[in-house]
């Protein structure tokens, strides 16, 4: 992964953004791309870029302007189809000065405009700047695998691909609960976007792209789920048999494993539960990338909940050059973590990237642990683990502070600011 960060004026009014802020926020997300940093600048407009670099290392470096310097992108994420997408660019009459998929968004984007998002297979988080129109477009994949958040104060847009990275850029954005993000995240386990569980802070809703311009901002859906009704034939996509049905989800999985695996130009790899979904993709990207294929599962030190045997069965049975992480069973999440810890995903995720991160190696695949099972039951630990914090808090005569497991961000500001968190 990237991060990507920026600051629009919206209006002549405001000043140009500041290096140093712009600095400050990506500061705030090097975690997501040590490799390189970038930044442009000019009167109304700062682009950052935090780089993790997977395709064309030696070039493609960001941010990254068009041919004529009109238009330039920051961008987080990877175009599967970026090959397909370049050869049909190239046939009219676009030039390229890299191999990245970074430079076919922007050329793209000039051809068919908003269009180009329907056109893009992948995930990604993209913010485009058109200096001489003064326009700026947000843009975020399908499903909002790659984030995206943003935040309008005092004439000036913040957008970056974590919240901290705003408030990076300025002291005076409020650090706050949103109370409708702690009643969606109780209810539904995480917020909904645009909601957010930061007052102020908007996240782009998945499919969706936004610009700005001309002092006004207007949103749309560019993909959007859709259900069929079955009962209706003419409503139906598809009409055949189980066995068709079958061969239709096998092409599918491996036409998309395929596209993830064989366009790196590094090692790529897969997480390994052991389960269904992580073992077919392990099976069919170890076919389509060779001998390089790496995957990585997660042991937990608590027998109840270790799935080591099936791991390491696929792993032989896939010859996959494997990686296993152990972790003890206790809430341990990220400072990187901005949204809730219900669902109970992210602290052993977290363990298991960190095995990745050693041999340098980006994954396609579910998850590192149990597919099914355990997500429930690590969730009634997150749950007697808020309880016992609690109730040492409330016999202790002091009221219950947010948990620093479940929101990090906002601990952490406070901590820095010298403010106890509130309850």
């Amino acid at each position: 992964m990237c991060g990507i960060a920026g600051i629009v004026s919206l209006c002549s009014a405001a000043a140009p953004p500041q290096r140093e802020a712009l600095m400050r926020m990506l500061g705030a997300l090097t975690h997501r791309g040590p490799d390189e940093r970038g930044l442009y600048r000019d009167d109304r407009a700062g682009l950052a870029h935090a780089r993790l670099s997977i395709i064309d290392i030696s070039s493609g470096q960001q941010p990254l302007s068009d041919e004529s310097g009109r238009t330039w992108i920051v961008f987080n994420g990877e175009i599967f189809n970026y090959v397909e997408l370049r050869e049909r660019l190239v046939a009219l009459g676009y030039r390229f000065r890299t191999r990245s998929d970074t430079e076919v968004i922007v050329n793209a984007y000039r051809a068919w405009g908003e269009a180009a998002f329907e056109r893009m297979k992948g995930q990604w988080a993209v913010a485009i700047w058109e200096p001489e129109a003064r326009r700026l477009i947000l843009s975020r994949d399908r499903t909002g695998i790659c984030p995206l958040h943003f935040c309008e104060r005092n004439g000036r847009l913040y957008f970056a691909s974590e919240v901290k990275a705003i408030f990076a850029a300025d002291a005076e954005i409020p650090r706050a609960f949103d109370p409708a993000g702690i009643d969606q995240t109780f209810t539904l386990w995480t917020v909904v976007p645009p909601q957010s569980v930061f007052q102020g802070i908007t996240e782009l809703a998945p499919g969706h792209f936004r610009i700005y311009e001309n002092g006004g901002v207007r949103e749309n859906a560019f993909w959007k789920l859709r259900y069929p009704d079955s009962s209706n034939p003419r409503d139906s996509q598809f009409t055949g048999s189980l066995d068709d049905a079958v061969e239709e989800v096998r092409n599918a999985l491996e036409s998309a494993t395929s596209l993830r695996v064989v366009r790196s130009d590094v090692p790529v790899g897969s997480y390994l539960s052991g389960g269904l979904d992580s073992s077919l993709i392990s099976a069919i990207g170890r076919r389509f990338a060779g001998e390089r294929f790496q995957t990585f599962s997660l042991r937990f030190a608590d027998a109840e909940y270790d799935e080591t045997d099936f791991q390491r069965l696929m792993a032989r049975a896939t010859g996959s050059e494997h990686h296993e992480v152990t972790k003890c069973l206790r809430v341990t999440i990220s400072f990187a973590r901005e949204k809730s810890a219900a669902s109970g995903d992210g602290s052993p995720l977290r363990h298991a990237a960190r095995g990745c991160s050693n041999v340098s190696t980006p994954i396609s695949s579910a998850r590192p642990c149990s597919s099914g099972r355990w997500p429930s039951s690590f969730l009634v630990e997150i749950c007697r683990s808020t309880w016992r914090q609690a109730s040492r808090m409330i016999r202790a005569g002091a009221p219950p502070a947010p948990s620093s497991d479940c929101f990090p961000v906002i601990c952490a500001l406070n901590r820095q600011a010298g403010m106890r968190s509130p309850s």
